[in-house]
C-alpha cells in the first residue's frame, strides 16, 4: 500500500513539475539544498546507487589518501613511534605481571614491528577498511532505521536510513581529503579538523579524546543525518535533529571506554 501511494504521489508530482533527482543532482544537493534531495528520496524512493557508490567512494578515498599521508617519512615516523609506545605499553603490563621477562619482552617487540611494518599488514590493514565501512553502514542504518519507525514514530524503509547515511558520505570525503592536504602540509598525522590540531596534549588522555570529537565536519554531517532521516521519515525536524546529537554523544562516551567502537558516528 505505501509502495502504491509513493507512485502514484511521484506521477502527481512529475505532472506538476518537481521531476526526480539524478544521482549527481543528489550529489551536489547534498552540499547547498539538502531537505530537497531527501525530499526527492521520500518521494521517489531510495536506490541502491544512493548509498552504494558514496560508500565505495568513501572506502577508496580512505585507503588513498591514507596511503598517500603515510608514506611521507616524517608522518611514517610519528606513525611508528606512537606504535611502538602502545605495543610498549602492553608489553610493560605483561613483565610487571611476571608472564614475560624484559629480554621477552624486547624480543616480541622486534617481531610486532617487523610484522605490522610488512606489506601484507598494509593489504590486510585495507581490506579491514573495506569491510569494516560497510558493515557499519548496514549497522548504523539499521538502528537508525529502528529507533526513527518504532521510537520517533516515523514511516519509512530500512532503504531510507541507508540513502541517507550514504549521500550524507560526501562531507565526510570533503574533511578527508582537507585533512590529508593539512598532514602533509604540517607533516603531522591528523584525524579531524578538531582542536589538537593547534593544541599538543598527549595521545589517550580523556581531554585529547573528547577534543578530538570537536570537529565541525562531524557538526555538520549530523546536521544532515538528522535532517535526512527527518525528510524520509517525516519524522519532526527538531526532534529528529536532537536525537541524531544525543545518539552522537551517547556513542562518544561509550566509545571512550570501548575505543574500537570510537571510528565514526
Amino acid at each position: 500500500m505505501e509502495e502504491q501511494n509513493q507512485n502514484f504521489e511521484a506521477s502527481r508530482l512529475e505532472n506538476i513539475g518537481i521531476e526526480k533527482m539524478s544521482f549527481t543532482d543528489k550529489l551536489v544537493g547534498i552540499f547547498i539544498e539538502p531537505a530537497n534531495v531527501f525530499e526527492n528520496i521520500k518521494i521517489y524512493g531510495a536506490r541502491a546507487i544512493d548509498w552504494f557508490i558514496p560508500v565505495l567512494l568513501l572506502i577508496f578515498l580512505t585507503i588513498i589518501t591514507n596511503f598517500i599521508v603515510t608514506s611521507n617519512p616524517d608522518i611514517k615516523a610519528e606513525l611508528d613511534l606512537m606504535q611502538r609506545k602502545a605495543i610498549e605499553k602492553s608489553l610493560d603490563k605483561e613483565v610487571k605481571a611476571g608472564r614475560i621477562t624484559e629480554a621477552q619482552k624486547e624480543e616480541r617487540l622486534a617481531q610486532i614491528e617487523d610484522f605490522t611494518s610488512g606489506p601484507m599488514m598494509k593489504i590486510f590493514q585495507y581490506f579491514s577498511i573495506a569491510i569494516f565501512m560497510f558493515v557499519f553502514l548496514f549497522i548504523i542504518a539499521a538502528i537508525y532505521h529502528l529507533i526513527w519507525t518504532f521510537f520517533l514514530k516515523g514511516q519509512g524503509t530500512y532503504n531510507y536510513a541507508l540513502s541517507v547515511y550514504g549521500l550524507a558520505s560526501f562531507i565526510t570525503m570533503i574533511e578527508i581529503i582537507l585533512i590529508a592536504i593539512l598532514s602533509l602540509a604540517l607533516t603531522k598525522f591528523l584525524t579531524g579538523f578538531n582542536p589538537l590540531i593547534i593544541v599538543e596534549l598527549e595521545k589517550g588522555t580523556t581531554l585529547s579524546y573528547f577534543l578530538s570529537k570537536l570537529d565541525p565536519f562531524t557538526f555538520w554531517w549530523l546536521y544532515v543525518i538528522g535532517l535526512g532521516l527527518s525528510k524520509v521519515y517525516s519524522v519532526p525536524k527538531n526532534k529528529s535533529i536532537t536525537t541524531i546529537f544525543v545518539l552522537w554523544l551517547v556513542y562518544v562516551v561509550i566509545g571512550k571506554f570501548i575505543p574500537y567502537l570510537s571510528f565514526g558516528v
